[in-house]
């Protein structure tokens, strides 16, 4: 009973696994490299994937030891093994040359390069099984990932065999024969502070036989500062019999083995809790290559596309046979085990796309809501030459009777400037220009940024000397991720109410800004050359409000301001198209910001035109930066739902603004504004502002004067302009009470230039 109790538990071990390679790993090519070499051991890319290099291994007559070398082969498609094409003979590293003080001789494993691809490790396992025989050397490259500049930098490990670099960690001890745990495999982590390597036993005799051990390097990338980290290491055996080669995924988090032997041929992964840290680890699991028996039977080396959804396996050759690169798509990154498929966040890309689509979402309200206000600060700006009324009444007497009825006479046609100024309808347009970047950071991709904007509108005065007004925007925005060709796409549509209105006098105002839009997106997400596409469509709300002195010295206005921005964006689910596909469910978006400025306006006038400097600085807290995205597999629903929260943007933000306005005789107006987004920490944006406004004129303006004196004399004075020529009609009586008597009348015509 207790048999089949066991074998049953052993078959639904077995048989996920088995059917989960179908479904997760799939074969697509091969590619023969049999140039200069008589067996593959190591594979690696450049960062882009027009590289790929091999460690080999071959015989030549004129060399009694075997000739170690890198071969370099040139892909015209990045990461499509089947469009290589060999270097050269020129294009090799040469590891030895017949003796054992210019570097290795034999048995080399695993090859790997540092960061930059100016340094070039190799791990040599003993042959034949003597004692402090395993090594790892490096190997120096004057120009990046140029094989055929390396030259041997003289500083191998010592003595890896020795107890102390050996036992005592987390993978257990050998207490004998240390010579014949073999080095198989090495990893560099991405600063050369830590160095891993795989260990297989010849007999078990010496077990543990397999283990996987992590070494501190004191100085970054210099093996002669080695230490065994003892808090860390992994004990492999009964998980891979004969392992070769190792391989980490691009965030460290994520540990893959290839199992060389003739009976079995496994890939084994392994999940650490944090990266490039063997102290903590789960086996997630080991998928056997059985299924391509045929023609994978000797693997040798494992390699990954950059981000992962691409896996190699290299085949050493048969009798008759040939040294083989097997290419084979995964379903999602860095992952070979079903239910085990990772979140966005351990693809830089992924996150980018992702971080990008809030980034929209809420430059979009930031741009609607701040093209409104400096339409509500241009107007503000230039409320003394606007000529709202078209009507100047100047009345002046010196007799006390008259002086009183004047003021009847004045408060009057002051109704009458405000009645017909709140007629007035002002028409405007702005187009804008935004450019930026983000750097990468951790999780995400850089991103590139541009925005172009047209926004038209239309406000007018309303009681009290308040202004309303009404505008549309139109953007697009293209964002582009990484640099392998990832970008997100937007139109936006925004419709924006705005108000302005003073608080106690004209000095002081409240601004208030109501909005709501429309975005529609294409993303395209570019990973190892293959395409995913979607299309992703949203709404949002949002709303400002703005108080804000002017405070006046001389030419000088300061304005001081506090600001409350709140916005909300839902964006609807979506499904990708293509490799590695994923469906996200619908994606709320909260904005929300607290802003203090300071401006200052400072003019210059003459007789045709006025000019207006102004400059703002700014400070911006974005209080609400997160964004949850609920997202899964499509090829893979055993991983479940994700629920990942994404920031974006900076908390502490910094805006300068420089502008300029040009008031023309014409009745047309010109303001031009560049503005400096500096998120803190992460990345700016840069905008410019270019609006052209139209201040209606009836082209004929009229003014009326009335003086008089304390003898009831008077004058009466008519000026009319039309089209800009002047005609001055006076009459001057000395007595009013004798109405029809003139002593002087005038008329003149000029032109105003």
């Amino acid at each position: 009973m207790k048999f089949i109790k066991n074998f049953i538990l052993i078959l639904l071990f077995i048989l996920p696994i088995s059917n989960s390679f179908g479904a997760m790993v799939t074969k697509i090519q091969s590619a023969a490299v049999n140039d200069r070499s008589d067996f593959i051991n190591g594979i690696h890319f450049n960062s882009d994937g027009t590289k790929m290099f091999t460690v080999t291994q071959r015989k030549v007559s004129a060399i009694s030891s075997v000739y170690a070398h890198i071969n370099e082969y040139d892909l015209s498609t990045p990461f499509n093994v089947s469009t290589k094409t060999y270097a050269s003979d020129d294009e090799v590293c040469i590891l030895n040359s017949g003796d054992t003080t210019s570097g290795p001789i034999s048995a080399i494993t695993d090859l790997e390069f540092s960061n930059d691809g100016l340094m070039l490790f190799v791990s040599r396992g003993n042959a034949k099984g003597t004692a402090n025989d395993d090594r790892v050397f490096r190997f120096d490259l004057t120009t990046a990932y140029d094989i055929s500049t390396c030259l041997y930098a003289n500083n191998a490990t010592s003595n890896l065999d020795s107890d102390a670099l050996q036992n005592g960690s987390n993978a257990g001890d050998v207490t004998s024969g240390k010579g014949k745990n073999r080095l198989q495999g090495l990893e560099i982590n991405d600063d050369g502070t830590k160095l891993f390597l795989i260990f297989h036993g010849f007999s078990s005799t010496f077990a543990p036989n397999t283990r996987l051990l992590e070494y501190q390097l004191s100085t970054p990338y210099d093996l002669t500062t080695i230490s065994l980290v003892t808090t860390a290491g992994i004990e492999l055996e009964g998980e891979t019999a004969n392992p070769y080669s190792i391989r980490f995924s691009a965030n460290g988090k994520r540990i893959f083995s290839v199992d060389h032997n003739l009976g079995s041929q496994d890939v084994t992964q392994i999940s650490l809790t944090s990266a490039y840290d063997t102290s903590g680890f789960t086996i997630d699991g080991t998928v056997s290559l059985d299924s391509l028996k045929s023609t994978v039977t000797q693997p040798r080396g494992i390699a990954f596309s950059a981000s992962g959804l691409k896996m190699y396996i290299g085949n050493d050759k048969t009798v008759g046979g040939s040294d083989t690169i097997h290419e084979f798509d995964l379903v999602c990154p860095f992952n070979i085990i079903a239910g085990k498929c990772p979140p966005v966040t351990e693809n830089s890309v992924r996150t980018g796309i992702a971080i990008a689509q809030i980034e929209v979402a809420t430059r979009t309200i930031e741009h609607s809501t701040d093209t409104a206000l400096n339409r509500l600060k241009w107007i503000r700006r230039n409320k003394d030459n606007q000529n709202l009324t078209n009507l100047n009444l100047d009345l002046n007497f010196t007799n006390q009777m008259l002086a009183s009825l004047t003021k009847v006479v004045k408060t009057s046609a002051t109704t009458k400037k405000k009645e017909e100024k709140q007629q007035d309808v002002f028409y405007w347009s702005e187009g804008s220009i935004a450019v930026g970047r983000v750097g990468d950071t951790n999780v995400s991709s850089f991103k590139k940024i541009k925005t172009d904007a047209i926004t038209v509108g239309v406000d007018k005065f309303t009681k009290n000397n308040g202004i309303s007004g009404l505008a549309f925007r139109f953007g697009k925005n293209d964002i582009d991720v990484g640099s392998a060709g990832s970008n997100l796409d937007t139109n936006t549509y925004n419709l924006t109410h705005y108000t302005s209105s003073p608080i106690e006098d004209d000095t002081k105002f409240i601004d208030t800004v109501f909005g709501v839009g429309v975005l529609n997106s294409d993303i395209l997400s570019v990973l190892d050359g293959e395409r995913s596409t979607a299309e992703r469509n949203g709404k949002q709300i949002y709303g400002t409000i703005k108080l804000k002195d002017e405070i006046k010295k001389n030419n000088l206005i300061l304005v001081p301001s506090a600001q409350i921005d709140l916005g909300y964006t839902l964006l609807n689910a979506y499904q990708e198209s293509g490799n590695a596909a994923m469906k996200f469910k619908k994606q709320g978006i909260q904005s929300r910001n607290a802003r203090l400025s300071i401006a200052a306006i400072d003019e210059l006038e003459n007789d045709k035109y006025t000019i207006r400097k102004h400059g703002k600085l700014e400070y911006k807290a974005n209080l609400h930066r997160s964004s949850n995205i609920k997202y899964s597999y499509v090829s893979d629903a055993s991983s479940g739902e994700f629920d990942t929260k994404l920031n974006s943007g900076a908390l502490h933000n910094l805006n300068s603004e420089l502008g300029i306005d040009i008031i023309l005789p014409d009745s047309f107006s010109i303001f031009l504004i560049y503005e400096r987004n500096q998120a803190l920490g992460t990345g700016h944006t840069d905008k410019i502002h270019l609006a052209i406004g139209y201040l209606p004129n009836r082209k004929t303006n009229y003014a009326f004067k009335l003086a008089g004196s304390e003898n009831l004399g008077s004058e009466f004075k008519i000026s009319k302009n039309i089209n800009d020529f002047e005609i001055d009609f006076k009459l001057n009586n000395q007595d009013v009470l004798k109405p029809n008597t003139f002593d002087e009348a005038t008329i003149n015509l000029k032109k105003i230039f």
